[in-house]
């Protein structure tokens, strides 16, 4: 992991982008350039007593003076980071984590499933042969991406459908990377979608529930295939998906 740095940063510009969906962005100078796609960073939505920890929201983007996040309104902390103001100072921690394995001669196939598209952005901005494909319940759970095909279960944009029904066998060979991030089931599902000989190249980021963001509280566990457990926010967030225990992690819950 890179070097961690703890800064007060100023809300540039805070926007809904999706109903319960915000985009903010910070100012930050040059101290958030060593991060890589998919890392995190930790966020103070409050200096009262509540909450207690920090909110950890992957980086969607970097931008010419900072950083930006996509968050949903989930409770009482997101939702008093999605009231702030532009000009507001807030501590961030970051950048946290281990990102996604980039390599530049590489071709890529991400899979999001709702707001597990966040972050993608960051990918297409660092790599040069990108394929998006989202799915989601509905059109007000896309995340907006340049470039993206689109299916919904309901129809309301793009197909009708589930975000399997896009993974050919075609698409997926075609590709030398394949990421993928959406809630557990959906994930599951779409790394059993993928045949056996084509599941090295599969990347998986976790949306674990993260308290301390360091390794410390154990709460953002993984299950692992060769057995034990492996931390979210130290060891990943983003793992191989051939070390991950599907089965255990589905029942899980986390």
């Amino acid at each position: 992991m890179k070097e961690v740095r703890e800064v007060n940063c100023v809300v540039k510009s805070i926007n809904e982008v999706l109903p319960g969906v915000f985009s903010i962005s910070f100012v930050s100078g040059s101290i958030f350039t060593n991060a890589q796609p998919g890392q995190f960073v930790q966020v103070e939505v409050s200096g009262d007593a509540f909450p207690v920890t920090r909110r950890p929201i992957t980086i969607n983007r970097l931008t010419e003076d900072g950083f930006e996040l996509l968050f949903d309104v989930v409770g009482r902390g997101t939702r008093t980071l999605s009231c702030v103001e532009p000009g507001e100072v807030l501590r961030v921690l970051g950048p946290l984590g281990h990102g996604w394995q980039i390599d530049k001669q590489k071709s890529w196939l991400l899979v999001g499933g709702g707001l597990g598209a966040a972050g993608f952005a960051f990918i297409q901005d660092s790599e040069e042969s990108v394929q998006i494909v989202i799915g989601a319940s509905s059109a007000d759970r896309v995340v907006p991406l340049q470039n993206s095909t689109i299916i919904t279960e309901d129809g309301s944009i793009g197909s009708k459908g589930l975000v399997t029904d896009l993974l050919t066998d075609e698409l997926v060979k075609s590709v030398d990377s394949i990421a993928i991030c959406g809630p557990v089931a959906m994930m599951e599902a779409v790394w059993n979608k993928i045949a056996v000989d084509q599941r090295h190249k599969v990347q998986v980021s976790s949306e674990s529930r993260m308290g301390c963001g360091w390794g410390v509280c154990d709460g953002c566990s993984i299950p692992m295939a060769s057995g034990g457990y492996k931390k979210c926010c130290k060891e990943g967030p983003v793992f191989l998906g051939k070390d991950i225990d599907w089965k255990r992690w589905k029942e899980a819950g986390l």
